[in-house]
């Protein structure tokens, strides 16, 4: 059941949405799968799915790319010669690729929910409530 709910959490929350989303797209079968048989996925949801996360993949991995760099920008500024024009472009970079990230891990999520049943909304939004209790009993770290 934890591994569903990071699951849950991760279509429903962007904190930790772009690792496990990520492996929905290709590397970790079993979430997928038991997401698959608690909603009774049919198989052509199942391929709109995949095709889903892996669009989210691509997406996340561009920003993750470019949130790097941005980094690492941010790490190797010379001190003494950083003005606010600076500041600013590197700011408005990393505003830029939360936003990016942020738009493409909703516009996956009401994808996904689309995709559904009204059955199947029930028993995701019952699960994502779960998730999300759960989720605040962890200590914050």
């Amino acid at each position: 059941m934890k591994k569903l709910n990071a699951l849950v959490l991760a279509l429903a929350l962007s904190s930790s949405g772009a690792p496990v989303i990520a492996q929905v797209g290709g590397v970790d079968a079993a979430r997928f799968d038991e997401l698959t048989t608690k909603l009774n996925l049919s198989d052509p949801q199942q391929q709109k799915v995949k095709v889903l996360m892996a669009r989210f993949a691509e997406d996340a991995a561009s920003v993750r790319e470019g949130l790097i760099a941005v980094q690492q920008n941010i790490r190797t500024a010379n001190l003494a010669r950083l003005d606010d024009a600076a500041i600013l472009r590197m700011s408005s970079e990393a505003g830029r690729l939360s936003a990016a990230h942020t738009e493409s891990l909703l516009k996956t999520q009401r994808d996904f929910y689309a995709l559904l049943s009204a059955k199947q909304k029930r028993e995701y939004n019952k699960m994502r409530s779960e998730a999300l209790a759960q989720q605040a009993t962890l200590p914050n770290k």
